[in-house]
């Protein structure tokens, strides 16, 4: 006759995996996602063994185990954990003490899964296989311990979460500020532009009482703000005098350009607009929509002033820079005009009230 194995778990891979396995080696197999549908499922038609996850939703496999060896019609059918998650010794000795036949720990070589599965069953055929049924004298303490593993689960996936999101941070952050270094590598005459308005940005948006969310999507956003002059020739960027007609307007291609590559892109914050967006002006005077007042995203209007102050500042193949005080100057007299009256406070409070300075690019370009 051949046995039947019930197996419970969330996880739609795991389900298939185990029903592969366990069909290959000739049992009969059902899936149940947790607990509940699971207990449903074994009142129906009854298995001859019961493979169960822990950590599942609706009902885990702690009350799934309870109410499995409290159900007369079930309570003499081999029960075993097969979990990724609870591996401490603690968690196998509290899923014993509930009445379980055998604890395994995810993944297993299939070989030796199908050795247990079948060395269960056969103990379970011939008689020799105790089953534990708990008291009900300490239901108090068991509850204790049920509610203490699964807050000790809890806090360990949340901690290991944590550390997740700061390595894809981390990550994230790298291959930003590399890409920005590949853009400024075509004109090293701006080396460490977009490094220096992502962190002029971020300080302006500080200061305009905006939280460190909003400030950390200003600082991507400044970091990649120039990415699409990627698709401008070399010899423009770095040509050392006015540029033409002709040549500005393949330059002020540059917002679109980026918006095409930054818009397939789920960022946290809306990165394409701001990067968009970043060359709009109050009037309704900038490029590439012509774009006036409220309609110009708040995180462009910080950018673009962010983005005027550094270049000012800095030196470009076709001027000198202007300096510091000249930026600013700019800044204060078109306050309402071509910048927002917020952003162009804020930053002439954070240059001459707070003694901001533009902090040099951290390293050198990437030179081919």
């Amino acid at each position: 006759m051949v046995a039947r194995v019930l197996v419970a778990d969330d996880d739609a891979s795991s389900r298939y995996l185990l029903e592969s396995i366990l069909s290959s080696a000739g049992y009969e197999v059902s899936v149940a996602p947790d607990g509940s549908a699971a207990l449903e499922a074994a009142r129906r038609q009854p298995p001859d063994l019961l493979i169960t996850d822990i950590l599942m939703p609706n009902m885990d496999g702690y009350a799934l185990c309870r109410e499995w060896r409290a159900d007369p019609d079930l309570a003499d059918i081999p029960l075993v954990y097969y979990t990724a998650n609870y591996t401490d010794p603690d968690d196998e000795r509290f899923a014993v003490s509930l009445g379980a036949d055998c604890f395994l720990l995810k993944p297993m070589d299939p070989d030796a899964l199908l050795e247990a599965v079948d060395t269960l069953l056969e103990l379970d055929r011939s008689g020799e296989l105790s089953h534990h049924t708990p008291g009900t004298d300490n239901e108090t303490e068991v509850l204790k311990e049920y509610n203490a593993r699964l807050v000790s689960k809890l806090e360990r996936q949340l901690t290991e979460l944590q550390s997740a999101n700061e390595s894809l941070t981390t990550l994230v952050d790298g291959t930003i500020q590399a890409i920005a270094k590949l853009v400024e590598a075509r004109d090293p005459y701006t080396s460490g532009h977009q490094e220096r308005v992502a962190d002029l940005g971020a300080m302006l948006a500080a200061e305009m009482g905006h939280d460190e969310d909003f400030q950390r999507g200003i600082r991507m956003a400044g970091l990649l703000h120039d990415i699409g002059k990627i698709y401008v020739p070399a010899e423009i960027l770095t040509k050392p005098r006015r540029l033409t007609e002709v040549e500005f307007g393949i330059v002020k291609l540059h917002p679109e350009v980026a918006y095409d590559v930054l818009s397939p892109i789920e960022f946290p914050w809306p990165i394409a607009d701001y990067v968009y967006q970043h060359h709009e002006r109050i009037d309704g005077s900038g490029y590439p929509l012509g774009l006036a007042g409220d309609d110009i995203v708040m995180g462009a209007r910080i950018l673009g002033v962010a983005d005027v102050v550094e270049a000012m500042s800095s030196h470009r193949p076709y001027k000198a820079a202007i300096g510091l005080e000249p930026a600013l100057a700019e800044i204060e007299a078109n306050s309402g005009v071509l910048y927002d009256k917020d952003v162009a406070r804020a930053c002439l409070r954070l240059f001459r009230v707070c003694g901001y300075e533009i902090p040099p690019a951290s390293n050198t370009p990437l030179v081919f």
